[in-house]
């Protein structure tokens, strides 16, 4: 009887302990949190995408598990006023998620530690270059989007032109070197690679939404190198369309080039003033020598040049 009682006992809390997780497991389906910065990493499906995995789905279940970081409400809202409340970040599987709710069809969950927020972009823009089916921009704003992570992560050390480089600048500037070098590596491409891919990614990150997905999957054709110029430009709205970016960036390529023009028609009054000074000399009645003739020759040649 003892046996029994002892079985029955044991049984009992089997099922309890099972219930006790599901209860669990349901709960933290009910709190997923979605983070926009992070949904908005993940390539948009094309309409027929969409369609077969739903179909999928609705056929075969919501096979693989979603993947979930297990953080507090204060890593992803530090002015959360319930700052220890556990939170439940979505990471992979966005798509998968908006169909299941939608359909009400059930999924399974797998929980992930990650050190931070940072840790767990790094993550994510790995997996995204892990996909077979990335588009070439997809590849460079991942790439430049890691870059730009690891260099944020690291205190903001962007380039400053037309500046005297300070000691701070200096070491900042190394560090952004050694960060490109190892991505270069990791990735097997050139560091320059990277720094372009930095650019672009953060030309892409100035788009509207829609804009920026039309991009990334190759629907709207743009200048690279116009996406590459805006991203340098400081933060300013979202961009709505090609016409407003290829207006920005040919807007900032003349603000560019005008010290360099201004720099050149200072020099070029410059060495005629000059040329015009010595020519008067040599008409005030001095013997022309050798030497001063191939100094009028000289002055000559430079007010040439910068004609």
């Amino acid at each position: 009887m003892a046996k029994l009682d002892l079985k029955s006992a044991i049984s009992k809390n089997v099922k309890s302990s099972l219930n006790n997780a599901f209860s669990s497991t349901e709960n933290i389906k009910q709190h997923i949190v979605v983070l926009d910065e992070l949904r908005s990493w993940i390539p948009e499906p094309t309409e027929e995408e969409n369609k077969q995995l739903e179909l999928n789905i609705v056929a075969n279940g919501c096979r693989d598990a979603l993947t979930l970081w297990e953080t507090t409400q204060h890593e992803i809202d530090p002015d959360s006023t319930n700052p220890d409340e556990p939170a439940y970040v979505l990471v992979d599987g966005h798509n998968r998620y908006r169909i299941c709710k939608a359909r009400n069809i059930s999924f399974n969950i797998q929980l992930m530690d990650f050190a931070d927020l940072k840790s767990v972009k790094d993550f994510m823009i790995d997996l995204q270059l892990g996909r077979r089916n990335l588009t070439p921009q997809q590849i460079h704003y991942f790439r430049g989007l890691r870059y730009l992570n690891e260099k944020n992560q690291k205190g903001r050390y962007d380039r400053i032109e037309d500046e005297k480089p300070t000691a701070e600048a200096k070491v900042a500037k190394a560090k952004a070197t050694s960060t490109a070098e190892k991505l270069a590596q990791e990735y097997n491409v050139g560091k320059n690679t990277i720094i372009r891919d930095s650019e672009f990614a953060a030309g892409v990150e100035r788009l509207a939404p829609d804009l920026k997905k039309k991009v990334l999957s190759g629907a709207v054709k743009v200048d690279k190198g116009a996406l590459q110029k805006v991203g340098k430009m400081p933060s300013e709205a979202a961009i709505a369309s090609i016409e407003e970016l290829e207006s920005l960036a040919i807007g900032n390529q003349n603000k560019t080039e005008t010290p360099v023009a201004e720099k050149k028609s200072t020099a070029k009054a410059k060495a005629q003033l000059e040329l015009t000074g010595f020519m008067e000399n040599l008409l005030s009645g001095k013997p022309l020598t050798r030497a001063r003739l191939d100094q009028l020759i000289l002055k000559a040649n430079v007010l040439k040049e910068l004609l």
